[in-house]
């Protein structure tokens, strides 16, 4: 079967089914969008260090870390509330798993941080209230390890302050001059100690100053504008959706009830010729099947359709086509004969007249010179043609030859 062939088996004559296939999904698409109220974007820019970050992979761990914190239901509750907006739990989590979004601006380290909402407002403050909750908890959600790291070396720090202390007390209360040195000796691994400490706790104030804090840049003022359409891109979705399940409809139907390829296809199985078609000049097609039945000794040219919709066009063209039809070809093509066998014809008595009919109108007396010509788009399901066979052998009719269906164009196509 060429590629031709399973065009119009599959494509062309199942289009109807293929176009119903791809407007639903399309249609289902529209109409939901239009029943989709806008949505609005409204973004806050958070710096979450002070310097740019060393590749493409840090900048997506700092905007992971973000999200992760801004999408946390407890935060999203928090910044609800301060938003003034319901803050239940269901709708937290709601918001934060649908209406939060997080994105890097290329490798540097400003996020952007999103809520949608329906209401511009609404979206305003929420996502200024819930840079603020994050802003906050980034800069200090470590800060009970930090206090709890403090109080420790203060604590060391007072003992080793009260214990060199006492032990220089003590120096000044010893006159013995190898007790004085012990006493020296320990005074000065308390000093050690004591500057120890200091060190840490100095170490630890340096590293908490100099750490990097997240900066909302414009928490007070978001941004906020009409998010963009995802009609474009559902549409292209359900036309692909729509076209994948239409062809594959169409498959499993041509398989389970098949259709002829064409009108050459038509002709082959019943090995007849094509004479023409019902586009072309009635007084063309009609000397063309006048001489081609009268070749054959045909005089009744019986016009039998193969489905429905060419028996449509059968008729049609029996209305077009004369009663009887008596043509300059088929009177040379007489002529010819006769001069050829020495005055007698050669072959099959050829007449001038052929007679135009459909199968109810054959009289009993026409039957032994009767004729068929099919009449068919080409495109009629291989049962319907079996249909027309068993029909020609029962009446023993010769074929004479098939005459294509012009299609008709709609805006679905061939008809």
């Amino acid at each position: 079967m060429t590629i031709d062939e399973i065009l119009r088996r599959i494509v062309r004559g199942h289009l109807r089914t293929i176009l119903t296939c791809i407007a639903l999904p399309v249609l289902i698409v529209a109409l939901s969008y239009l029943r989709t109220p806008t949505t609005y974007i409204a973004q806050v820019r958070l710096q979450t260090t002070s310097t740019a970050p060393a590749s493409s992979t840090e900048a997506d761990g700092l905007s992971s870390r973000l999200l992760a914190i801004a999408t946390t239901p407890n935060i999203v509750q928090q910044s609800l509330k301060q938003a003034g907006e319901p803050a239940s739990s269901n709708h937290a989590i709601d918001i934060a798993a649908h209406h939060v979004t997080a994105e890097r601006l290329g490798e540097s380290s400003i996020v952007v941080l999103s809520v949608l909402d329906t209401n511009p407002d609404v979206a305003t403050r929420t996502v200024g209230a819930l840079a603020t909750q994050v802003t906050q908890f980034m800069n200090e959600g470590d800060r009970q390890q930090y206090d709890a790291t403090m109080a420790g070396i203060e604590s060391r720090l007072a003992a080793a302050l009260k214990e060199r202390d006492r032990l220089q007390r003590d120096l000044d209360h010893t006159f013995d001059l190898v007790a004085r040195q012990n006493v020296t000796t320990q005074l000065a691994g308390a000093q050690q100690a004591l500057n120890q400490v200091q060190d840490e706790r100095s170490s630890l104030v340096v590293a908490a100053t100099s750490r990097d804090n997240v900066v909302a840049i414009d928490a007070t003022k978001p941004t906020v504008q009409a998010a963009a359409s995802a009609l474009a891109p559902r549409l292209a979705l359900a036309l692909l959706l729509g076209l994948l399940v239409g062809l594959a409809l169409a498959v499993i139907l041509e398989t389970l009830r098949p259709r002829m390829a064409g009108i050459r296809v038509l002709a082959r199985s019943l090995d007849a010729p094509i004479l023409g078609s019902t586009g072309q000049s009635t007084d063309s097609l009609a000397g063309s099947l006048t001489l081609a039945a009268r070749r054959q000794g045909v005089e009744t040219v019986v016009l039998l359709g193969v489905d429905d919709r060419d028996d449509r066009a059968t008729r049609g063209l029996l209305e077009s086509l004369p009663h009887a039809w008596q043509a300059e070809e088929v009177r040379e093509a007489v002529a010819q004969s006769v001069r050829a066998s020495g005055g007698r014809p050669d072959g099959p008595s050829l007449s001038s007249q052929v007679r135009f009919t459909d199968r109810m109108g054959v009289t009993h007396a026409e039957e032994p010179t009767a004729g068929v010509v099919v009449v068919s788009a080409g495109s009629a399901r291989r049962s319907s043609l079996d249909a027309v066979e068993d029909l020609v052998r029962a009446m023993r009719w010769p074929v004479v030859g098939v005459v294509e269906v012009t299609p008709r164009r709609s805006w679905l196509g061939s008809e």
